[in-house]
């Protein structure tokens, strides 16, 4: 396994625009298809593609990044369907968390995620964030990272 982030650009966005997350999950997280235009369009963010080796495995956004508050946010984070279930969330949340701190140089990194999700709940809590109490205009529970608390 060599696995690895890439930022997506025009060169490779149309091999990450093609993943997707389990039917069952599709409620979970926006398409990726959606993601990138928001990125894009918008550019208060930035697309990551995940790969091993050659292969397309994921995605995530992160940014939105805030000077006075000194935080970013992980946005958006998906293994594809068929890649789910072989510890790939576990070799790339940390590059991902690595990314974030070295391109924002944060005190903190935030994330949401829909309230019943407590499989992505347990997961980003294995890394340290913690739930802050606080939902997301779209009613997300936001959780949250204090960098220099974090021992990944």
């Amino acid at each position: 396994m060599n696995v690895y982030i890439e930022e997506v650009t025009k060169e490779n966005w149309r091999e990450i625009a093609t993943l997707t997350v389990a039917s069952h999950q599709q409620h979970l997280v926006e398409s990726v298809s959606y993601c990138l235009a928001e990125s894009f369009i918008e550019q208060y963010t930035i697309s990551l593609g995940l790969y091993d080796d050659d292969t397309p495995i994921g995605y995530a956004m992160v940014g939105f990044h805030s000077q006075e508050k000194q935080s970013a946010w992980f946005d958006r984070f998906m293994i594809a369907a068929e890649h789910q279930g072989k510890g790939y969330a576990h070799q790339y949340i940390p590059l991902i968390l690595d990314y974030i701190k070295m391109k924002y140089q944060v005190k903190s990194i935030k994330l949401s995620i829909i309230p019943t999700n407590d499989v992505a709940k347990l997961l980003y809590e294995k890394y340290g964030f913690v739930l802050t109490g606080e939902t997301d205009p779209e009613g997300e529970l936001i959780m949250e990272l204090f960098v220099e608390d974090s021992g990944y």
